[in-house]
């Protein structure tokens, strides 16, 4: 694994890259025919959509695990610090970004979904949207500093117990309780520990025959999703798919140690991405169909550029607002300097050197 002179895997951040353009455009395509661009069930981009169903997610989440393994609980100088840091992190954009999102989809015309305004709390309480993710991340890291304050993913051993105890949690004890997205939370640490452990303990997992036989996994699993097309799933089973489709395809991909320069960059902006996306994708949808524009590949191209613009504009202007930059993107305040003097050197290194941007 190549390590860049600010200690950035670039490899994995090509895949931070390469995941946040596969989460776009997902929500660009929509998981159904009521939302997104609202296609056919039975159409080609509805299974495009669902050939990526167990990767988009699944890579997103370890990807996040093997960054915090870099810089663990532990490092910090307690658990609250690190827990005021998540909070920060993760609480403050939810309650900002989802209340402009919330407040957007009321006031705008064609959006695909409307709700009261009196039942805005709700989207603090239950999962809404793509903030679940955000809800759900917030009990994982508490789980995790338990996790390692009882040192239980200190050795290869204790942390595929722990993966394990998830991953049978989530998938054979599929459960409703959705209050602040605890129903994902067993999705998510299953991933989060996979990630944490792919990097903590990279040298005995990437194998050549570890790696082949995820890959022998990885091929029948997703044969067997695809060939399920458009047949109703039992849950577990889509979870027991969710679990080797995503595993195996992560670890194939890291195995790799693919480099990109674009995605690299890309990477860099992509919990902005995460953010602030469907702002964008909305709003190139809305307008699309007020132009009664209908073709299907030019909305999805014009929905993900959009999708991607608007939160990196965004994250480069509001680099020099201290505010903004806690309040959208949940800096915390004592680095929001450093963060702008890095966003305006990315900025002017962007005027002056075509290398910088992606070309």
């Amino acid at each position: 694994m190549k390590i860049s002179q600010t200690n950035k895997n670039l490899s994995i951040e090509t895949l931070r890259g390469l995941a946040i353009i596969l989460m776009v455009l997902g929500h660009v395509i929509g998981s159904a025919s009521d939302n997104g661009l609202k296609v056919a069930d039975d159409s080609v981009w509805r299974f495009s959509y669902y050939a990526f169903q167990y990767i988009r997610m699944p890579l997103f989440t370890v990807i996040s695990g093997f960054v915090y393994a870099y810089k663990p609980v532990s490092r910090f100088t307690s658990n609250s610090k690190f827990i005021v840091g998540k909070i920060n992190r993760l609480l403050i954009p939810l309650v900002v970004v989802a209340t402009l999102f919330y407040l957007l989809q009321y006031i705008t015309p064609g959006t695909n979904s409307k709700n009261d305004l009196n039942d805005i709390w709700r989207i603090y309480v239950y999962p809404y949207a793509h903030f679940w993710f955000l809800q759900g991340m917030m009990i994982v890291f508490l789980i995790i500093t338990v996790l390692e304050n009882f040192k239980a993913l200190d050795t290869l051993k204790s942390a595929i117990i722990c993966l394990l105890i998830a991953a049978l949690i989530f998938i054979a004890l599929p459960y409703k309780f959705n209050y602040f997205s605890l129903n994902r939370v067993p999705f998510l640490l299953t991933f989060f520990i996979l990630g944490l452990s792919l990097k903590r303990f990279y040298e005995a997992i990437f194998k050549k025959n570890l790696v082949k036989m995820a890959g022998l996994i990885f091929v029948i699993s997703i044969s067997y999703q695809l060939y399920l097309f458009d047949v109703d799933t039992d849950v577990r089973i889509a979870n027991l798919l969710t679990f080797c489709v995503g595993s195996t395809a992560c670890i194939l991909m890291i195995s790799l140690g693919y480099q990109n320069k674009k995605l690299i960059w890309l990477g860099d902006f992509s919990y902005g991405i995460y953010l602030f996306h469907i702002f964008g994708a909305v709003t190139a949808r809305v307008l699309l169909a007020k132009l009664s524009v209908h073709n299907i590949p030019l909305q999805i191209l014009i929905g993900l550029t959009a999708g991607i613009s608007f939160p990196v504009l965004l994250r480069l202007l509001c680099g020099s607002n201290k505010v903004f930059s806690v309040l959208f993107f949940g800096d915390k305040i004592s680095a929001v300097h450093k963060k702008k003097h890095e966003l305006d050197l990315k900025s002017t290194r962007s005027i002056t050197s075509s290398r910088t941007f992606p070309n």
